[in-house]
């Protein structure tokens, strides 16, 4: 494998990675480390794949294909930092606070390193240690970073309500930061404060287009919403929610809950609103599980039953496109 596959098979890593798609990720990274076994960016980004999973066991390898990065490549800035997170992650403060300091030492454009560094000696209880690393990253309370660098810390530590409050300052001292939008969406995902969320990853996917990862966060928020909305006892909204999610990520292999709560929804509407049931029938149908073909051939064939049903309720005009609509498709 020449340098030129070599670079363009780990583009392909990092595009699946930034897409979630970390199990075919690491597919991708184990024939890499097969073929350029002394590549140190393939450990790197085994390690960051595997630290997206927070179990200790998959934490603890991921720490070793750091160290195996920074093993090959002693300047290696990133991976100092990663593993730092990692270290983090395990309770180990000490080690995480070495790696940090020799990432900035590296490259002292990884300021970031300073907010983490922040965290760790206000977690010891040295809060002028900690004002003095986030004045490194940040500066002064009149740049949006410190808001933004304190709104970090609070998310790492759990304290979401803390968080959205220092990232609204940030986003009122700089509306076109990004990082913040996502960031406060993602605290806000956490209390269960779905469509807030929703608004804050649109506002960075319309501020950043070309990061799809928006796209991922927004659905899985809609899915949310429709699990709380279904727990409510609104069926038909948790469809709604559920067709909203399937339209922008539809690739996706779902819980058998949200098949069900589509083919709820469309038998509600089979006399009401058919045109509505339809839309819930087409969606199940993206639903059904292909694992053992029988059983998949018999819940399409339910479901289509029930959406003919649904098309015999329409207005004859309407009927007469959709099944001409339905013979071309």
């Amino acid at each position: 494998m020449d340098a030129k596959e070599v670079k363009e098979r780990l583009n392909k890593v990092v595009s699946l990675y930034n897409s979630k798609n970390y199990e075919m990720a690491l597919v991708e990274l184990d024939d890499l480390a097969n073929t350029v076994p002394d590549m140190p960016e393939v450990y790197f980004w085994r390690g960051k794949t595997l630290a997206t999973d927070l179990n200790e066991e998959n934490l603890k390898a991921a720490k070793e294909e750091f160290t195996e990065a920074i093993r090959l490549k002693e300047d290696f800035s990133d991976a100092y930092f990663e593993r730092g997170l990692v270290n983090l992650q395990l309770g180990d403060l000490k080690e995480s606070e070495k790696d940090f300091l020799k990432a900035v030492e590296l490259n002292p454009k990884l300021k970031e390193s300073y907010v983490y560094l922040a965290q760790i000696k206000l977690s010891e209880g040295k809060d002028e240690e900690a004002l003095k690393y986030l004045q490194k990253a940040a500066g002064s309370s009149e740049d949006y970073k410190y808001f933004f660098y304190f709104g970090k810390i609070y998310f790492n530590n759990k304290d979401y309500e803390k968080a959205i409050e220092y990232l609204s300052k940030a986003i009122e001292k700089n509306p076109y930061l990004v990082d913040a939008y996502d960031l406060r969406g993602q605290a806000l995902k956490e209390i269960r404060r779905y469509e807030e969320a929703v608004k804050d990853f649109k506002k960075a996917y319309t501020l950043m287009p070309e990061e799809k990862r928006f796209f991922v966060e927004i659905s899985s928020v809609y899915f949310l919403l429709a699990e709380e909305s279904y727990e409510k006892g609104n069926v038909e909204k948790a469809a709604d929610y559920t067709v909203k999610g399937l339209e922008i990520n539809y690739d996706l292999k779902l819980n058998e809950k949200f098949k069900d709560i589509l083919i709820q929804a469309g038998k509600m509407n089979i006399d009401k609103n058919p045109q509505k049931a339809i839309l819930y029938f087409d969606f199940a149908l993206r639903l059904v599980n292909n694992d053992d073909y029988i059983q998949y051939e018999k819940e399409k064939n339910e479901i289509n039953i029930l959406r003919k049903k649904a098309i015999n309720n329409l207005p004859l005009k309407e009927r007469i496109v959709k099944i001409i609509s339905d013979i071309y498709s």
